[in-house]
């Protein structure tokens, strides 16, 4: 933005008691000073202007990245529910059905050995009575009972006493497998947003083929510890990005404050030139340029016994002003009515 003049910012105050004949006999040292005070003021509102649609834009930012965390939360927990209903109705209905058909299989089987069994011990009696019978058959084969696998025994038992698998073991493998499973669906959904991509069969499957369980598989295959370390770094940098938004946040208050100040002391100053004009009524800030306190300072500035207000720093500026509009009022206060 433009920087006005001190001519400009007294014009705009009162045209009308700030005229251009007016300000041409003001000091012009004094408008020189004015005029790099009015300088830094704008200067530094612009900067702390361009500071704050910064801290917007970065507000706005973060806004989009926290919306978009509470929808990836969202698709993980959908999917947790997704992968509980899951497996419920395995247990419910999958399981019991296929642990049925299993058993079923299982005893006709053996129904079948058995009448086997029984079918050709009844066709060795009728060879047998065919002999004893005088009959000779003597293009019959010899018959050779079906071979019948022994049954594995518990050293612990007594000899003869097969050993059946325990039922409680057989659950807990199938149990464990099933958390297996769901817990490689979980992860995954947990990472990546979505649903596992490959069925459960074809995950033990392919894990199968190379000889691994099926964890190890599909932490490989999917890169779990990887996307693991990437949303670690992403979580970190949300935190730092959040420090860094307090931090400009407070900055941004202390910007305000200064502001506040510099246009408080702003204020003091256009009424200290106030009351320098036609209608003051103090005889002192009245003077002009020529008379014998202006000539006192002027000496006083020569000796060294008061700073040169062209040399001043802006902090150093703004001291004085204050100082001397102190004193001013002090003087006012001290004159009889």
């Amino acid at each position: 933005m433009p920087v006005p003049t001190v001519a400009e910012v007294l014009k705009q105050t009162d045209p009308k008691k700030f005229t251009d004949e007016y300000i041409a006999s003001l000091d012009a040292n004094i408008l020189s000073a004015l005029t790099g005070y009015v300088s830094n003021i704008y200067q530094t509102a612009e900067q702390k202007e361009q500071a704050a649609t910064a801290a917007a834009a970065k507000a706005e930012s973060d806004r989009k990245s926290q919306e978009a965390l509470v929808a990836e939360a969202k698709s993980a927990q959908e999917a947790a529910e997704l992968a509980d209903r899951n497996v419920k109705d395995f247990w419910a209905t999958t399981y019991p059905t296929s642990l049925t058909e299993h058993n079923a299989a299982l005893q006709a089987a053996e129904t079948a050995r058995i009448n086997a069994e029984a079918k050709a011990a009844w066709l060795q009696a009728q060879v047998d009575g065919a002999k004893a019978a005088g009959i000779t058959l003597a293009d019959a084969p010899a018959f050779t009972p079906p071979a019948r696998p022994a049954p594995v025994v518990n050293p612990n038992t007594t000899p003869g006493t097969p050993t059946f698998v325990n039922p409680d073991e057989v659950m807990k493998r199938l149990d464990k497998g099933v958390h297996t499973i769901q817990d490689i669906g979980w992860k995954y959904q947990q990472l990546y947003g979505t649903p596992i991509p490959i069925s459960p069969s074809e995950l033990v499957a392919q894990a199968d083929a190379l000889k691994l369980n099926p964890m190890e598989y599909a932490s490989r295959t999917f890169k779990f510890a990887e996307k693991e370390e990437e949303r670690r770094l992403a979580t970190a940098k949300a935190h730092d990005d959040a420090i860094r938004a307090e931090i400009a946040a407070q900055k941004e208050a202390e910007h305000k404050k200064e502001v506040e100040k510099l246009q408080a002391e702003w204020n003091a100053e256009k009424r200290k030139l106030a009351e320098t004009g036609a209608n003051s009524n103090h005889p002192d800030l009245k003077a002009p340029p020529g008379s014998a306190k202006f000539a006192d300072l002027q000496r006083a500035t020569k000796a060294g016994e008061r700073p040169d207000p062209l040399k001043l720093t802006p902090q150093e500026r703004r001291k004085t002003t204050l100082d001397n509009i102190h004193k001013a009022l002090e003087e006012r206060e001290a004159v009889p009515a």
